[in-house]
């Protein structure tokens, strides 16, 4: 999950922040949801009147459409709204990431073997998928919106990122003996440099981590060590949203299989 986080740093720059790449999502779920006869074609109203935060939703989608993720369509009679339509790097995005995510639920047992495949290989799929997305979504923004350690660091800039490069490097060190704690080096101008983000701003979330009682540092040694606390609610969270991608698969696979009156 790492190397798709790290190779494109403006990517990390544009969907960094959960309430943007949300907003994203939201629009990629409400376009595939109208393809299906299920719903409203997204305009940025109806994103904004959903997710808040009108004047930054404004000015993320202007940079979406500066990047080529998203483009404007009129909306027949209203001169005043237009249709925001997901480009292809949008759903690519999309179909990488998901796919990532569903490789992880097979590995578990939680996906069926070969979603991940079908994710990135079927076009059809993946925006049907996408079209039955919406529980996904809302239980994604519930859960990122609620308690627990991961929702914690998810609303960091890139703090998502930080927290999967501090997992990966604790469970590459192994397990320690007993309750021993499991330290690592901890490289925050590497990281910082890897995900395009200020040396001040890893420090500080490290800081705030340890304040929150997600992990402990020996400033003298140049490392940290992840809490029990951590470990497990991170595990949960991610075992539920591979659960969650999972159920939508199913939903869609339902659609699929369904005779067409």
């Amino acid at each position: 999950m790492l190397r798709m986080h790290v190779a494109e740093k403006i990517v990390s720059k544009i969907f960094g922040r959960n309430l943007q790449s949300h907003a994203a999502g939201l629009v990629v779920v409400m376009h595939c949801e109208a393809e299906r006869g299920a719903g409203q074609r997204p305009t940025l109203a109806l994103v904004q009147r959903e997710m808040g935060s009108a004047r930054t939703l404004a000015a993320f989608f202007g940079l979406l459409r500066l990047a080529g993720y998203v483009t404007r369509e009129p909306v027949p009679g209203d001169a005043r709204s237009a249709w925001l339509v997901p480009a292809a790097p949008l759903f690519e995005g999309l179909r990488q990431w998901l796919s990532h995510h569903a490789r992880c639920g097979e590995i578990l047992g939680l996906a069926e073997p070969g979603l991940a495949e079908r994710l990135r290989a079927d076009d059809a799929f993946l925006r049907l998928f996408l079209g039955h997305a919406r529980d996904l979504f809302a239980r994604t923004r519930e859960a990122t919106a609620g308690a627990g350690a991961w929702a914690w660091l998810d609303r960091f800039d890139c703090g998502d990122r930080i927290g999967l490069i501090l997992l990966g490097a604790h469970h590459r060190v192994g397990a320690a003996a007993g309750n021993d704690p499991v330290w690592f080096d901890l490289h925050a101008r590497e990281i910082a440099s890897r995900l395009g983000l200020s040396h001040s701003h890893v420090r500080n979330i490290v800081n705030r981590s340890e304040a929150e009682g997600l992990l402990v540092q020996d400033r003298l040694k140049g490392r940290v060590a992840l809490t029990p606390r951590l470990l497990a609610e991170s595990e949960a969270w991610f075992c539920s949203f591979w659960d969650w991608i999972a159920e939508t698969a199913r939903a869609a696979q339902a659609a699929e299989a369904a005779p067409r009156g």
